[in-house]
């Protein structure tokens, strides 16, 4: 590992753990056992120290969504919300820090991210409506507007465990967000690979029963 990589990785579990503002340069300096001007000879700033994590961010977000999405079904969208959300885990600081997700560096990759995305999943389901496991769009705008819902589930995921059970899974809220606009045949080929038991547990079954009457 180079001076630099090391740089990078000490930078990043620092933030992690303690926020993007708290370490200062000659801290993560004294962490990989350099001086402070050895630090800056390859990074003047956190500014630029920042830059290069969101880039290194990047570089591991095209290799394993584009190997999870080598061909486009929603298993392989299945795959690719996983390995998103272990990619947010290891670079945490970035969606839990506001100050730092709102910097010109982040809010760059995390447009290109946005739009891959959808992008990806625009054609997934041009695939599937094409092989019979999709309805047509009946409403303009209803699948790209679906497809921007996806994204921002798996964005804010991470933070949303906070305040939710951390046992659930994103997974299977996308699964319920996608499933109503399946055909027969695609909600077969579904339980057929992921298995009924699966499919049984999606979600809770809503009880209308449970909803109190109300008065107009």
């Amino acid at each position: 590992m180079t001076t630099r990589d090391k740089i990078l990785a000490a930078s990043k579990e620092l933030f992690n753990q303690q926020g993007f503002g708290e370490p200062t340069l000659n801290y993560i300096a004294q962490i990989v056992g350099i001086s402070r001007g050895n630090l800056t000879y390859y990074f003047k700033d956190k500014d630029e120290l920042l830059a290069d994590l969101v880039e290194e961010m990047w570089e591991k977000y095209e290799h394993s969504i584009g190997k999870a999405m080598q061909f486009p079904s929603w298993e392989s969208t299945n795959d690719a919300t996983h390995a998103y959300l272990k990619l947010q885990e290891e670079y945490a600081f970035i969606f839990f820090d506001i100050r730092v997700s709102a910097h010109p560096n982040v809010i760059k990759q995390i447009g290109r991210m946005k739009t891959d995305t959808v992008e990806r999943q625009m054609s997934t389901i041009a695939f599937s409506i094409q092989i019979g496991n999709m309805n047509p769009e009946t409403i303009p705008g209803t699948y790209r507007n679906l497809c921007e819902s996806l994204w921002m589930i798996n964005f804010y995921w991470l933070i949303s465990q906070s305040y939710r059970n951390a046992d659930e899974s994103s997974s299977k809220v996308i699964w319920s967000s996608v499933l109503p606009h399946f055909t027969q045949k695609g909600m077969d080929s579904f339980i057929k690979h992921f298995g009924q038991d699966y499919y049984d547990t999606l979600g809770e079954r809503f009880d209308k029963s449970k909803i109190g009457t109300i008065a107009f």
